[in-house]
């Protein structure tokens, strides 16, 4: 009865979803004349209230180092930063500049991971070592202008020719639908480039563009649109997790709440390692070489649109908002889909990530009380697919490729965060101490289905800065606590305050394994990737 009661409020929901994309087109044509216009929006982190548009738009991008928290003022997932959070820079400078219709801003970067492995010889531990720059621009006036955030990163082959080896972007030179330019080397992406429209009680964006819906600090089961970079496993700088898509999105201001709706006409692809990468996965089983397949996009049809729409309010300090979506998910299902031959090695066993057309609704909550925010996040789905378990102790009665099925499926976070009053403590602190502590699990309600890879994360972190924010560190630690795995995170950085930065971490992977993928832990593929990051910054301005 429960899940019939579910599918029933879900069908409710996705017409509704339709009628908001209609009233999308029809404000953007005739105009917004009969909404109404709200006081106050998201007066503090994690709780939102009613807002004018000026204000919404003072956070164009949201951008960030680590887990995501709510942004006060565009009501998306803004995240706690390693390093300090130059959206808000960017901020003030675009107000002391306020009279130009160009602002600006630029980082680079040099980020080196190196292999702990005993057993590696010297110059074989270096497995990545890349130069970026990213650059961010906004031209026009604070109501209608063009924003654009693109990263450019390469490996610097020009010095060794061995740089990159283990560490492809794409096999072959690529250009993707939203606009990420990829080679073995190098890559361009236009991670966010839209053109904005704002009047008073309405805002128009098209483009490339990151929705950051949800309140979790870690996986946010509502964040329905954008797929993401899973070339370095969990490790990649969070900014750069999310790839953007090409869409258009609304905005709504009404007296008490918000309504944002989004429409994405053709589907992008989430990222995975190329084949024999660091962070692929190189054996099943302990005994089957992996050879991954391209994760391509499905077809740009009518069938295959994806549109969305979110209500966001407050209520007595509480912040929430409920969610639906229809259209590709972003999460692919990897399925095992046939065997290889190569000469001289053993069977390999070829993988193929896949998109299928989901359906969702989604509740997140967040309240802060004195020092705590509380944090819940929710996702249901009456078709997501999976793909059907088969006995692998008999590898000759395996039949390929798996087959897959539609079924219930449910995740959900829950978490908070505790911003420690160190003051009180060590007078004179001006560093802020924060605890973070979050819950996931994902699950198909079909037994059949082989269970998500990602699911059953307890995830704890607390980070602080010390001697005027100079001195930062950060402890994270990942717990997988189905199979027994853990991920143990210790970084620290100096700030020189001007623009130049230092980072330096070291990451402990270890998971339990017996040799069959139904038991082991994610993090057993990777328990030889302990690695070291020497990670170099400059921003200007």
């Amino acid at each position: 009865m429960s899940s019939q009661l579910l599918r029933l409020i879900f069908i409710k929901v996705i017409g509704s979803l339709q009628v908001c994309v209609l009233i999308t087109v029809w404000c953007s044509v005739f105009g917004t004349a009969s909404l109404q216009m709200p006081s106050d929006v998201f007066a503090d982190d994690n709780i939102a209230e009613s807002a004018s548009a000026e204000e919404f738009e003072e956070d164009s991008i949201e951008s960030s180092e680590s887990f995501g928290t709510y942004d006060e003022d565009t009501g998306e997932d803004e995240s706690w930063a390693l390093e300090d959070d130059w959206d808000d820079e960017f901020d003030e400078e675009g107000e002391n500049a306020s009279s130009s219709p160009f602002t600006w801003r630029f980082e680079s970067a040099f980020k080196n991971i190196i292999q702990t492995d005993r057993e590696k010889r010297s110059e074989d531990a270096w497995k990545k070592n890349e130069i970026s720059a990213l650059f961010e621009f906004q031209y026009g006036n604070s109501d209608d202008y063009l924003f654009s955030l693109t990263g450019l990163y390469f490996f610097p082959t020009f010095i060794n020719d061995t740089i990159g080896d283990d560490y492809e972007y794409s096999s072959s030179s690529k250009t993707y639908r939203n606009l990420r330019i990829s080679s073995a080397s190098s890559e361009i992406i236009f991670r966010e480039l839209y053109y904005n429209w704002s009047r008073e009680k309405f805002r128009l964006r098209v483009g490339n563009q990151i929705f950051g819906w949800g309140t979790a600090d870690f996986i946010n089961s509502t964040s329905y649109f954008n797929p993401s970079d899973f070339r370095e496993l969990l490790f990649k700088d969070q900014d750069r997790v999310a790839l953007g898509v090409p869409s258009v999105s609304s905005l709504f201001f009404f007296e008490d709440f918000t309504i944002e709706t989004v429409f994405v006409p053709i589907h992008t692809a989430a990222a995975f390692p190329e084949t024999g990468n660091y962070w692929a996965v190189k054996m099943v089983d302990d005994s089957y070489p992996l050879i991954f397949g391209d994760a391509n996009p499905m077809e740009a049809n009518s069938k295959n649109f994806g549109y969305g729409a979110r209500a966001a309010s407050t209520w007595e300090g509480m912040d929430f908002s409920f969610s639906g979506y229809h259209g590709p998910d972003n999460e692919a299902v990897i399925i095992p889909a046939g065997t290889v031959l190569i000469e001289n090695q053993t069977v390999s066993v070829l993988v193929q990530p896949e998109h299928f057309i989901v359906d969702y609704i989604g509740f997140d909550f967040a309240w802060t009380y004195e020092d705590f925010v509380f944090q819940v996040e929710a996702a249901y789905s009456p078709n997501k697919s999976g793909f059907i378990k088969q006995d692998t102790s008999r590898p000759q009665d395996l039949t390929f490729p798996y087959d897959t099925r539609k079924t219930d499926y449910l995740s959900y976070s829950l978490g908070l965060n505790y911003f420690i009053p160190m003051q009180k403590l060590l007078p004179g602190h001006a560093g802020e101490s924060l605890v973070t502590i979050e819950w996931f699990q994902a699950q198909y309600f079909d037994d059949d289905i082989e269970r998500p890879q990602i699911t059953d994360f307890l995830t704890c972190r607390y980070q602080d800065a010390f001697f005027d924010d100079r001195v930062s560190i950060s402890m994270t630690g990942i717990i997988e606590t189905r199979n027994g795995g853990v991920i143990l995170w210790p970084q620290i950085g100096y700030d020189f305050q001007n623009g130049f930065k230092a980072e330096f971490g070291y990451t402990a992977i270890d998971g339990h394994g017996e040799g069959d993928y139904e038991k082991d832990s994610i993090f057993y593929y990777y328990k030889d990737n302990d690695f070291i990051t020497v990670n170099l910054r400059y921003a200007f301005p």
